[in-house]
C-alpha cells in the first residue's frame, strides 16, 4: 500500500482504500521505509503493466512513475526489443507453470536512449487475491563489461598464443611442457601430445644446456631473461634459436615458466658469413689481417702480466709472380693454399698463421724466446724451399721472414707487424731465402716518413696538393652518379708522393683534420660550380678518417662547408677509411648518425679485404658499399673472386645497401658486375682519374 490523497493506494489492483486502520498505518510506514526509499529497484507488475515500483527505480530508469505505472507499453519502454521476448517469456513462465522465481538478465532501456545491463530478480506473488510479479532490479553492467573484458583477453590470449609464427610454450616448474602452440611442432618435429610428455633438457645441445638451466632458473625466480641456444630438431637437425623466458603466474604465485622461440638459424648463418669475410682469407680459409691484428694484441696484452714475450714472422714468397704469370692464377691460387697447409703443419699448437695479402704471410709466436723464433724462422725458410707439387707442376720457391719481438711498453700490434715488415723487406733486399730479426737501423723508411711529416705541414700553404676525379657510374642507366674526389701530392724534394704513404702518417700527426677539411670544401666548391654550369646532377664522393669522426666540431665544419659553398647536403657522400673498423667509440657512432640527419650519405670503402663486415653496416648505417678492386681483378681468372663478389652484392642488397664495384677495367669484368645486378662501377674502363680543368662531360667518362 502506499498513501493516496482520500486513503492508501492498493498496489495490486490500483483501487483507494477510504479507511485508516492503525495496523494499515504501521505497513504503510514500514512499506515506505523498506521499499520505497531502499536503494534497491524494486517493482511490481500485473499482466504487462506497472502497478508500482519504487524511486530508485525512477532514478535507474529516468522516467516518473506517471510515465510508466499502468501504460500499457512500459515494458517496450524500458526492455531493450531484443529482450523484450525473453521478460515476457519469464513472466509467462512464472504466472502458468510451478517455478515461483526466476533469475535473469536483460538491457534495460532510460528514458535518455542508454541502456544499462541488469539482472532481474522475479517472484510471483498474490496480493488482494491478484497474481502478480514482484521483484528487484540491479545494475550489472561493471559485472558483464569485466566479463566481457575477460572473453576479449581469453580471444586475445588466444590468438596471440595458437596463431603466432614464434613457437610459444608454457613449463611447469620442473621444465616439463604444459602447453604448446601449432609453431612449435613445426620448430621442432614433435607433435604438442609428444611434446606435452617431454621436458626442454633433451632438446638443447650440452654446449647450452647450462645456460639454459640457469635462465629457466632465474625466470621461476621472477626475471625476465633474452638469450640464444642451439637445438636439436626431432630430424637430427641443429636450428638456432632466440628465446625469451618469464615467469608463470596462478593466484600470484610463480608456478612454472613461459617461453618464445624464434628461429634464427638463417640470420646466424648469414652471420657467420659476414664474419668470415670480415675475419678469414676466402682463398686459404686462414686468418686475415685483421683478426692476426685482434691476436697479436691479445698477446702484447698478456705478455704485460707474464715473463713470455710474443714474436711475430712476416714472409713474403719470392718468386710467386712469375708462378702466377707463367702458370696461370689458377695454379697460383692453388699453390697459395699449399703453402698455407705446409706453413700450418710446421708451427706449433697455439700459434696463428695468417694471410695479409697476395704473397705474404704472417705467423704469431705468442710465448718464445729469441733462440727458438729464430729456428722455426730457419725452420720454415727451409720447408718453403722443398718443391712443390701443384696441378700437375712441380714448382719450387724460396722465402723472406722478418722477425720482430715485442717489448716496448706502448707495443701496439700494428706497429709490432710494421717491425717485421721492415725486416722482411731488408731479407727481400739482400739475399732472399733467409731471415732477419728487426733493428731500429733497419727502418729506412723512418726518414722519408719524418720528411713527408715535415713538409705536409706546408703542404696546404703551398698549393702542393690539388684534387682528382674519378667517375662512378650507374650500371643500369649508363649515366654518371658520382666523381670520387682523389687527393694529390707534388712535392718539390720528395716528388709524387702516393696517397697511401702520406695519408697514415697525416692521420698519426693529427695533420688529416686541416687536409680533410680543404679537400672536404675543395670537392664541393667544385661540384656546386658544375651544377651551376648545367651539368646533370650527381654526388661528390670524398674520403674521411677515424680522426676527422672523431674530432669534436667535425659535423659543424661538414655543415659549414655546405653552407658556405651552396651544396645540398644530399650531393655529398663521405667514405670512410679502413681505421674507422678498428674503432667503436660513442663519438664516431654520434657522429655518423648526426651526418645522416644532415642529409649526408655514408659509404665504406675496400669492402671484402679484412678490414671491414656487413655487422658495421648494419651497426653504423651505411648507405653503401664498395668492393675492393682485388675481387674486381679476380673476377676473370679466379671462381673465388666471382663467389666473394656475387656474395657482397647479394648479401648488401638483402640489407638493403647499395653497391660499388671499384677497379673495373675491361669489359668482362663489367659485364659479370651487370649480371650480379651490382648498382655501380669505377675504375680506368670508364677513367682514370682526372683534374677538375681537362674533365669534358660530352666525352667522359666512357659510359654506355
Amino acid at each position: 500500500m502506499k498513501r493516496s490523497g482520500n486513503g492508501y493506494y492498493n498496489l495490486a489492483t490500483g483501487n483507494v482504500l477510504p479507511s485508516e486502520p492503525e495496523e494499515v498505518r504501521l505497513l504503510a510506514e514500514l512499506f515506505g521505509s523498506l521499499v520505497e526509499d531502499a536503494t534497491v529497484c524494486m517493482y511490481i507488475l500485473n499482466g504487462d503493466a506497472f502497478t508500482y515500483f519504487n524511486q530508485a527505480f525512477c532514478i535507474f530508469t529516468g522516467y516518473s512513475k506517471e510515465e510508466i505505472i499502468g501504460h500499457e507499453k512500459a515494458l517496450e519502454l524500458i526492455i531493450h526489443p531484443e529482450d523484450l521476448q525473453v521478460v515476457k517469456r519469464h513472466i509467462y513462465e512464472r504466472l502458468h507453470h510451478g517455478a515461483m522465481e526466476s533469475r535473469y538478465r536483460v538491457r534495460v532501456i532510460r528514458k535518455d536512449g542508454s541502456f544499462i545491463h541488469s539482472e532481474i530478480h522475479s517472484k510471483k506473488s498474490s496480493i488482494n487475491g491478484e497474481i502478480v510479479m514482484a521483484g528487484a532490479v540491479i545494475d550489472v553492467s561493471e559485472e558483464v563489461a569485466a566479463a566481457l573484458r575477460l572473453k576479449e583477453n581469453n580471444e586475445r590470449f588466444h590468438s596471440l598464443f595458437y596463431s603466432n609464427p614464434d613457437a610459444i610454450f608454457a613449463f611447469d616448474s620442473t621444465g616439463t611442457f604444459t602447453d604448446a602452440n601449432p609453431s612449435c611442432e613445426a620448430l621442432t618435429g614433435f607433435t604438442i601430445p609428444e611434446l606435452l610428455q617431454m621436458s626442454f633438457a633433451p632438446f638443447v645441445l650440452p654446449d647450452y644446456l647450462p645456460k639454459t638451466l640457469t635462465c629457466f632458473q632465474e625466470a621461476l625466480e621472477g626475471r625476465t631473461n633474452h638469450y640464444e641456444i642451439v637445438i636439436y630438431h626431432k630430424n637430427g637437425a641443429h636450428l638456432n634459436l632466440e628465446i625469451t623466458n618469464f615467469p608463470k603466474k596462478q593466484d600470484g604465485a610463480i608456478v612454472g615458466a613461459y617461453g618464445i622461440a624464434k628461429d634464427i638459424t638463417d640470420k646466424v648463418r648469414y652471420k657467420q658469413q659476414m664474419e668470415n669475410l670480415a675475419f678469414y682469407d676466402p682463398l686459404t680459409k686462414m686468418p686475415n689481417r685483421r683478426l692476426f691484428e685482434d691476436r697479436v694484441q691479445q698477446a702484447i696484452e698478456l705478455s704485460k702480466i707474464s715473463e713470455a714475450k710474443p714474436a711475430v714472422l712476416f714472409l713474403d714468397l719470392d718468386r710467386f709472380k712469375f708462378i702466377n704469370d707463367s702458370l696461370g692464377h689458377h695454379v697460383g691460387d692453388e699453390f697459395l693454399k699449399t703453402v698455407s697447409l705446409r706453413l700450418q703443419e710446421n708451427l706449433r699448437k697455439g700459434d696463428t698463421v695468417a694471410r695479409i695479402a697476395g704473397d705474404e704471410f704472417a705467423v704469431l709466436l705468442p710465448t718464445v724466446g729469441k733462440r727458438e723464433a729464430e729456428r722455426i724462422a730457419a725452420r720454415l725458410v727451409a720447408i718453403l724451399h722443398e718443391p712443390f707439387e701443384v696441378d700437375g707442376h712441380s714448382v719450387t720457391i724460396s722465402a723472406s721472414i722478418g722477425i720482430a719481438f715485442a717489448g716496448e711498453p706502448e707495443e701496439r700490434a700494428a706497429g709490432l707487424i710494421h717491425k717485421a715488415d721492415t725486416a722482411m723487406y731488408f731479407t727481400k733486399k739482400h739475399g732472399s731465402n733467409d731471415y732477419t730479426v728487426y733493428s731500429e737501423e733497419l727502418d729506412f723508411k723512418t726518414i722519408y716518413k719524418v720528411a713527408i711529416e715535415k713538409d705536409l705541414k706546408s703542404a696546404i700553404a703551398k698549393k702542393e696538393l690539388c684534387l682528382h676525379y674519378q667517375p662512378i657510374v650507374n650500371l643500369k642507366t649508363g649515366t654518371l652518379a658520382a666523381m670520387e674526389a682523389l687527393i694529390r701530392w707534388d712535392n718539390p724534394t720528395l716528388g709524387f708522393v702516393p696517397p697511401d704513404n702520406f695519408i697514415p702518417i697525416s692521420e698519426e700527426s693529427g695533420e688529416i683534420v686541416h687536409i680533410g677539411k680543404w679537400v672536404l670544401e675543395t670537392a664541393c666548391r667544385q661540384l656546386k660550380d658544375w651544377q651551376d654550369a648545367g651539368h646533370p646532377p650527381f654526388k661528390v664522393c670524398v674520403n674521411i678518417s677515424t680522426i676527422q669522426l672523431k674530432h669534436p666540431h667535425f659535423v659543424a665544419t661538414v655543415q659549414h662547408i655546405l653552407k658556405a659553398t651552396g651544396l645540398a647536403p644530399r650531393w655529398l657522400e663521405l667514405e670512410v677509411t679502413e681505421s674507422i673498423l678498428m674503432e667503436n667509440t660513442e663519438v664516431v657512432k654520434e657522429s655518423l648518425q648526426r651526418l645522416k640527419e644532415l642529409g649526408v650519405s655514408m659509404s665504406i670503402d675496400d669492402f671484402g679485404t679484412g678490414y671491414t663486415s656487413l655487422s658495421y653496416l648494419r651497426q653504423f648505417a651505411f648507405d653503401r658499399v664498395k668492393i675492393d678492386r682485388s675481387f674486381i681483378g679476380d673476377i676473370e681468372e679466379d671462381l673465388n673472386g666471382k663467389a666473394i663478389t656475387s656474395s657482397i652484392i647479394a648479401l648488401a642488397h638483402k640489407l638493403n645497401i647499395g653497391v660499388i664495384a671499384e677497379g673495373i677495367e675491361n669489359q668482362d669484368q663489367l659485364g659479370f658486375l651487370e649480371e650480379e645486378l651490382c648498382d655501380e662501377g669505377q675504375g680506368y674502363y670508364f677513367s682514370p682519374p682526372k683534374p677538375a680543368a681537362q674533365i669534358d662531360f660530352q666525352t667522359w667518362p666512357k659510359i654506355k
